[in-house]
């Protein structure tokens, strides 16, 4: 049975449901990804504030989280009853970026099967920082802050506190980063699958089937033999593409259907080791076998 999240999107919690850090010891964020969001806030903010945010967060307690495109905001309370609101705002990606994003997934089985899974892989977020889109803040400054308290210093107790919170909402969906960027999980597997079905169902006589054609050397109707060698009439061979681990089923989407209460995808996806083993086992028995007629 899935958990129930202790925050909502988008949505506000209700005023009287108080939270507190998850995290009671240590450091705060259990997987790489909410680890790499701390350290940018641990990498700028001075060290006495971000303690006493921490034990703020802890022992005081938070309520009232909102996250929509772009933005968080949260009520901080440190001590006593009185809630101070804290919001923290990100840069929304321009159209251009997210073409960008969209394309870059797209063009990546790999990417395209992590989407799809819910798997949030270092190959997304390193992919996308090499063009220079980090869906992790690079660094403190690129995100604005603000509340009100008395503190002149950026980040107080209390925006650190929220940036504390929301890492640990990143642990449990980093998805969300997508959302903070200005566009939800949802909508970019939609783009990403309509990207797909466009490049593998081009119009016919398009300029997107002709550079098709000419870049993959699709062999022409009858010749047979390129079918498996892959070549075309000018005797030109496709250079492999290099070896990814995505079942292929992963890239049709979830299915309409459920059995024993998960999505039928992701039931086929567990036979493809057994099936690869299986044919696997099968092609070493005939290597073996026609290995033993030569040698007669």
């Amino acid at each position: 049975m899935t958990r129930k999240m202790w925050w909502q999107i988008p949505g506000t919690l209700p005023v009287s449901k108080k939270i507190t850090l998850q995290s009671q010891y240590g450091p705060v964020g259990k997987n790489w990804w909410a680890s790499r969001f701390v350290s940018v806030l641990e990498e700028y903010g001075e060290n006495g504030r971000l303690t006493r945010a921490k034990h703020c967060a802890r022992n005081g307690f938070g309520n009232s989280i909102r996250i929509g495109p772009g933005e968080m905001s949260m009520g901080i309370c440190c001590s006593g009853t009185a809630t101070r609101p804290v919001g923290l705002l990100f840069p929304r990606f321009s159209r251009e970026v997210w073409d960008n994003v969209i394309d870059t997934i797209t063009n990546d089985a790999a990417l395209t099967g992590s989407l799809i899974t819910g798997e949030f892989s270092r190959d997304l977020v390193d992919t996308l920082e090499k063009k220079e889109i980090f869906l992790i803040p690079d660094q403190y400054r690129s995100v604005r802050a603000y509340c009100h308290c008395s503190d002149d210093q950026n980040p107080c107790i209390h925006i650190a506190a929220a940036w504390y919170y929301l890492a640990e909402v990143l642990d449990e969906d980093p998805w969300i980063l997508f959302l903070l960027h200005g566009m939800t999980k949802e909508e970019v597997i939609s783009r990403v699958q309509t990207c797909r079905l466009q490049v593998s169902h081009p119009a016919v006589g398009s300029d997107v089937t002709a550079g098709m054609e000419q870049k993959t050397t699709i062999p022409k109707t009858g010749d047979t033999r390129s079918f498996f060698s892959c070549i075309g009439e000018s005797d030109e061979v496709l250079r492999p593409v290099p070896e990814r681990k995505v079942s292929p089923i992963l890239l049709l989407g979830p299915a309409p259907y459920r059995l024993g209460g998960k999505n039928l995808e992701e039931r086929i996806e567990k036979l493809y080791p057994v099936i690869g083993a299986y044919a696997k086992g099968e092609m070493d028995r005939m290597r073996e076998k026609s290995s033993r007629l030569r040698h007669r």
